[in-house]
């Protein structure tokens, strides 16, 4: 974890394990297991919020319609605290499932009384049966006469007959299309998202419904339009006694109508911007958001109660009054709170597990469709299988929170996807100085890395900085054959929403990147030192599948490329690294072995029967139980987390069971260390290190890989003729466990030499439990001049 318990899990350094075939057991969702904690409210991937008075007791609830995969459904969250006149923002109950979920429902209250409806449907028993049972309404499905993705239907007396009428929002995409059609300065080039409102008088009565042809609201004689997802509330905001419409859009924002008409012939004026208090526009954190107008504080006025992309609902609050302009005021929403169950992320979340905080547990890194990236703290420490956590807390760099998004041409499936970040990283040292740092890529595909200038123990991150390949006349970095982003520099620009793993691949010592090129294939740019520093090589095609060929993880252009997520780990233990890769769960690609023109796998299959996926399932892994093997935890759609254990788990790992205290045996290890150094036994002292011929060995500007010639470089520089081995001692020592079979050791290190010279200079070890003991498997030491240390 630091440079830790991920290469206990992840560099594959210890004794192989028979590969592992089907899981013993199914994915199992992620809990907070922490009594009292209280969380963001939330469902899946889209939020339908349902205000209403579920369980009959006299308050309101909130019901939740989510159409997402793994999490569908529709979800009762208990208003246990009472009136919301006087609770307004009740701590809910945990959600409960009570039916499925489907796309497009709608609230309506007719008389008091709550009706649900989805496209062309009413949902009688919703209150005993959620939406299992429906009865179809005498309106095609799709009142539009263009195909439609948003589609909300409501009850409404819209003309004040007494006759409850239907009123649907319809989204057009026909004139937006899709994706890539930016001009080479980065405009839009096709039309907006569309977002019309249609009225189907009821010409019946409301026991036997009749309904004419639907009609498109206008204003000022042209169709009433919004961005898209219009989710039309059709009431009195102004108090006038007519019904205006208030829509939101796909965007974030709300838009207002007002009924300059009458209640039995409305009219409507040119929409108004709602905006807070300050003038500036009211909008929601995120997109595709879904108002339901409800008087939730029973004050007499109406609020809304709203929809997020990522699963949450917020209360906006009816601040009371008009604007100037007889526009409704309203304040900043207010998400709702829950008991805490499930640990959940925002949306489609991409985890990285990781000891963030150097107390030696796995801790959840994790960026979201938001932008954000969350640090999700391990409450319990290591060798506790379901873990208690905190509430995630969101990163900061530079001071400020990190929220990366498309805006209006960042996203190459256009500006409708202004407010969408789709964070995806891993965590390493990737400056080699012994701190943690996140690489991070993003709806943009521009690959960037936050440097933590804090400490071990409490990061703290720097601004984003690009990372720059030296890319030569050779090898020029290629742009996408899409979209109107080109490269800055040398900065990567590459893929979107794929996983740039940062790992020592060819163990090495040097942290490189292994990730999608620009056309879909996985790449190595492997890292490597040039003078004083450090560079990133243009990428190789070394991934290969079993006939030799690159793995080409995705062909597709455009809209339909990156997308995949990927985990480097040692999965069957057998010494290699394999690599994870998103699917129903996730791909096993089992490395096969080495050749010259790269690394050669083979596809063994999923990890679990299960499907959980929607967009896509972003894996990594953990090692919660430290047992060390690694364990699966996948991000869902959802903003969830599932947990799977390796089937080389539970008794079945080779390595040698846990005794003793690994900061304790790791210090008594460069103990021997000084007392042999001192007593001239420099054969002892070798002993501490791995002999291998991957032991690494860094000092100064040279690197010396294998025990031998490690061996070798100590017997030429200190037991030559004319040499001298000193007397050694090491100063401010700090040793951190990064799990049961893995610490990383610093400090200094100060020799007193026979001619009274004292060099010095400061050194970073891992120590690494292997059957005989613990062995040092790579040393990195900073050396002041005179350049000596054992």
């Amino acid at each position: 974890m630091g440079m830790t318990a991920r290469l206990g899990l992840c560099l594959g350094l210890l004794a192989t394990l028979a590969p592992g075939g089907a899981p013993a057991q199914d994915l199992e969702r992620l809990k907070y297991n922490n009594p009292g904690l209280v969380v963001d409210l939330g469902v899946g991937l889209w939020a339908w919020p349902l205000p209403m008075d579920f369980d009959g007791d006299g308050d309101l609830d909130l019901v939740v319609n989510c159409p997402d995969k793994p999490y569908n459904g529709v979800y009762f969250f208990e208003n246990a605290a009472g009136p919301t006149s006087a609770h307004k923002l009740p701590v809910f109950k945990p959600g409960r499932r009570i039916s499925k979920g489907l796309q497009n429902v709608q609230v309506s209250f007719i008389d008091g009384r709550p009706r649900v409806l989805s496209p062309g449907a009413e949902h009688p028993d919703f209150l005993r049966t959620g939406l299992e049972k429906e009865v179809k309404l005498d309106l095609p499905a799709n009142v539009h006469p263009n195909k439609v993705r948003g589609n909300f239907w409501r009850y409404v007396d819209y003309d004040g007959d007494g006759k409850l009428d239907v009123v649907v929002g319809a989204d057009d995409w026909t004139d937006y299309g899709w994706d890539n059609a930016y001009d080479p300065s980065g405009r839009w080039t096709r039309g907006p998202l569309r977002g019309y409102v249609y009225v189907a008088r009821n010409l019946g009565s409301n026991e036997e419904p009749k309904y004419d042809a639907p009609t498109r609201v206008t204003v000022d004689g042209s169709p009433l339009e919004v961005f898209g997802w219009p989710s039309p509330n059709v009431a009195d905001f102004d108090g006038d006694g007519d019904l205006d419409i208030l829509c939101g859009e796909f965007l974030d924002g709300f838009t207002y109508f007002e009924n300059v008409g009458s209640r039995t012939d409305p009219k409507y004026a040119p929409g108004r911007r709602l905006k807070k208090g300050d003038g500036s526009p009211l909008v929601m954190d995120l997109e595709m958001i879904t108002p339901t107008a409800i008087d939730w504080d029973l004050d007499g006025d109406l609020d809304l109660i709203v929809g997020d992309e990522d699963g949450r609902v917020a209360l906006v609050e009816n601040a009371g009054g008009l604007d100037a302009d007889r526009t409704p005021r309203f304040l900043a929403p207010v998400y709702f709170q829950q008991e805490a169950d499930d640990v959940k992320f925002g949306a489609l979340a991409t985890p990285f597990g990781f000891d963030w905080d150097g107390d030696g547990d796995f801790d959840i890194i994790t960026g979201d469709t938001a932008g954000c990236i969350g640090f999700i703290e391990n409450l319990s420490g290591a060798g506790v299988a379901r873990p208690k956590w905190a509430a995630p807390r969101l990163l900061e760099a530079d001071g400020r929170v990190i929220r990366i998004m498309a805006g209006p041409n960042g996203s190459i499936q256009g500006p409708c996807e202004a407010k969408w970040g789709y964070t995806t990283l891993s965590v390493a040292d990737w400056d080699a100085d012994g701190l943690l740092d996140l690489v991070v890529n993003s709806i943009l595909g521009r690959v960037h890395w936050y440097r933590n200038v804090g400490t071990r123990t409490e990061p703290k991150l720097a601004a984003a900085r690009p990372i720059e390949v030296a890319w030569t006349a050779e090898h020029p970095q290629p742009h996408l054959a899409w979209g109107w982003l080109r490269p800055e520099g040398d900065a990567l620009l590459t893929q979107w929403r794929t996983t740039p793993v940062a790992v020592d691949w060819n163990r090495d010592g040097l942290v490189d990147l292994v990730m999608l090129d620009q056309e879909g294939y996985l790449a190595f740019f492997e890292r490597a030192r040039r003078g004083d520093g450090l560079v990133l090589l243009p990428p190789r095609r070394a991934f290969l599948n079993e006939d030799g060929e690159p793995l080409r993880l995705n062909a597709k252009a455009a809209g339909g490329s990156g997308r995949r997520k990927l985990c480097v780990v040692d999965w069957d233990r057998d010494g290699k690294l394999d690599l994870l890769l998103n699917a129903a769960n996730a791909l096993f690609y089992k490395q096969e072995g080495a050749r010259e023109s790269g690394w050669t796998f083979r596809n063994v299959g999923l990890l679990s029967d299960r499907n959980i996926e929607g967009h896509d399932v972003s894996p990594t892994v953990v090692d919660f139980d430290a047992d060390g093997t690694p364990d699966f935890l996948g991000g869902a759609e959802d903003g969830r987390f599932y947990v799977l254990r390796n089937p080389a788990s539970g008794g079945q790992a080779a390595t040698p069971s846990v005794e003793g205290d690994p900061s304790r045996d790791v210090r008594e290890v460069l103990a021997k260390q000084v007392e042999a150094w001192n007593a001239g036994d420099l054969d002892g002292f070798l002993t501490t290190y791995w002999d291998s011929p991957d032991l690494v060995f860094q000092s100064g500007d040279s690197r010396t890989k294998g025990f031998a010639p490690t061996r070798d470089r100590y017997r030429a520089r200190y037991q030559a003729e004319g040499k001298a081995m000193g007397k050694l001692d090491f100063t401010d020592l700090e040793v951190e466990t990064l799990g049961p079979d893995a610490a990383l050791a610093r400090g200094g290190w100060h020799l007193v030499m026979p001619d009274g010279t004292e060099p010095r200079g400061l050194f970073t070890v891992i120590v690494r439990r292997f059957p005989d003991g613990w062995k040092i498997v790579h040393d990195h030491t900073s050396i002041a001049e005179p350049p000596k240390r054992p």
